[in-house]
């Protein structure tokens, strides 16, 4: 006679795994994730029916302050006089968005990472439209950094490293769109209302627009993309995956120190380049319309997807950006020190404008190689940028209150200086791309899949490894903290 079978043993109460719940919960599974390593060729086989939509709402988030930034320029004069401010304070004007984000972008991008864009992304875009309604430049900037730390988020799930560049370029383009036609209709306005004021109205449905596009795309993502296809956040993967409870309610402040030495090497060396290209960017309106003519923005919206296109096909990524930075000094010296026609200046202002942030933006994602800490990474990019552009904003109208005549010599010359540096930079990411990643940077897509797949030990070679130094870590965020002390004791220096 056979034994009788032994009786299941008894589930202990730790056993009952609650991630399961979360999972049934979720709608997700550990089958539903694809594995770390071929997330990138997941992603390439996603339909282009899903990435379309997706593209066209994420890149019609962030209509509504692009508008708002842009109608500043042209509104230079006006405000100063309606205000009576000086060069100084309407730099702090200008830079009070970026002001307020000198820290939470890194918070952002944390969350972002952990619980997923679809609700932060959200809380956002409500964030910016309250702010443009009631509260002005200083709420909505709570909303903007972040939502553009998601939207380069997006961009990497839904096109991995092959796609990257054109997503960016038809983000641009729209971008560039949105601020031509604002800086165009800005002054009409204000001659036709009688009120400046009613230029910044126009943002308030456009940001309507965007929140509702927003809950659209979210709807679209959870009800009609199939789960192995959606953007898995930080949290839904550590249940899925069936991590301790502790681990999945909160996140770690550890993913900061956990930053690939190869992506923060670009924040900890580029400080004040975004500010020098924003404040350029921000007076050259002014500048031309005092020389007689008016400013062309055409450039930038058709060269934009075309850049990004030839980004993604033939490489060179950090040769572009040693590029830029001789078109923006010959575009200074030009529009300031010669008396050639704007319209040459403008010609290599666009194109320095097209090529600036792209390439830079581009190797992000692919230095992180890591779309749980995409969010992260950005977040820090965006601390630094917008520390540098509140600096560079009010030391820009300082320059000119300083210069005879309100002139913009001194701001062109600085401009220039930190450029020439930005060129000596693109040089050296060159060397350290052939020296120590493999020349990554520098590959064309197919040179890189290709190599890719003759990769045994991802974490041996130098095209896909992506470690942390310690010390290189906490050299940037020192940098960081002074930066962001610099930003704030600049910014209440001129607002007081």
């Amino acid at each position: 006679m056979q034994d009788a079978p032994n009786p299941p043993a008894p589930v202990r109460d730790e056993e009952k795994t609650q991630p399961d719940i979360a999972i049934r919960t979720l709608g997700i599974s550990p089958a539903d994730l694809p594995p770390i390593d071929t997330e990138d060729e997941t992603l390439q086989r996603i339909p282009w029916s899903y990435k379309w939509i997706a593209l066209l709402c994420v890149v019609s988030l962030p209509i509504g302050h692009t508008w708002t930034g842009s109608a500043l320029g042209p509104l230079k004069n006006t405000l100063r006089n309606e205000l009576g401010v000086n060069n100084a304070q309407f730099g702090v004007i200008s830079s009070a968005d970026a002001f307020v984000n000198t820290v939470f972008p890194i918070v952002g991008g944390l969350m972002l990472d952990w619980w997923g864009p679809n609700l932060v992304t959200l809380c956002c875009t409500a964030v910016i439209l309250v702010g443009v309604l009631v509260s002005g430049h200083v709420l909505m900037g709570f909303g903007i950094a972040v939502l553009d730390s998601a939207t380069q988020k997006f961009f990497y799930h839904w096109f991995g490293a092959s796609g990257l560049a054109f997503a960016f370029g038809l983000e641009s383009a729209i971008a560039n769109t949105v601020s031509l036609v604002s800086g165009m209709v800005a002054i009409p306005i204000r001659d036709g209302t009688g009120w400046y004021g009613w230029t910044f109205w126009i943002p308030v449905f456009f940001c309507g627009f965007s929140l509702v596009v927003n809950i659209a795309y979210v709807t679209f993502e959870r009800l009609a993309v199939p789960p192995r296809f959606q953007l898995t956040s930080g949290r839904a993967r550590a249940i899925a995956e069936q991590q301790n409870l502790s681990e999945r309610r909160r996140f770690s402040w550890n993913v900061l120190f956990a930053l690939p030495w190869a992506y923060l090497m670009l924040p900890a060396t580029q400080l004040l380049q975004s500010g020098a290209a924003g404040g350029f960017s921000t007076s050259s309106a002014d500048i031309i319309f005092l020389k007689g003519y008016t400013e062309e923005k055409i450039l930038p919206i058709v060269l934009s997807p075309f850049v990004g296109l030839a980004i993604d096909k033939y490489g060179h990524r950090f040769h572009y950006v040693a590029t830029a930075p001789v078109l923006w000094i010959i575009a200074c010296a030009m529009l300031g020190f010669t008396d050639v026609h704007p319209l040459a200046a403008l010609v290599f202002s666009s194109l320095a404008g097209v090529i600036n942030s792209m390439p830079l933006q581009i190797c992000i994602p692919l230095l992180v190689a890591d779309q749980a800490k995409i969010g992260t990474a950005f977040g820090v990019w965006r601390a630094f940028n917008n520390s540098g552009s509140t600096i560079m904003d009010v030391v820009f109208g300082a320059l000119q209150d300083d210069t005879e005549g309100n002139g913009y010599s001194k701001v062109l010359t600085v401009a220039i200086a930190i450029k020439a540096w930005a060129f000596v930079l693109g040089l050296s990411y060159i060397v350290v791309d052939y020296q120590f990643l493999g020349r990554g940077m520098t590959l064309t897509r197919k040179q890189r899949q290709a190599r890719e797949a003759l990769i045994v030990d991802r974490q041996a070679d130098p095209l896909t490894r992506r470690t942390s130094k310690k010390w290189f870590t906490t050299l940037t965020f020192g940098l960081l903290i002074a930066i962001i002390v610099s930003a704030w004791a600049v910014f209440v220096r001129y607002l007081i």
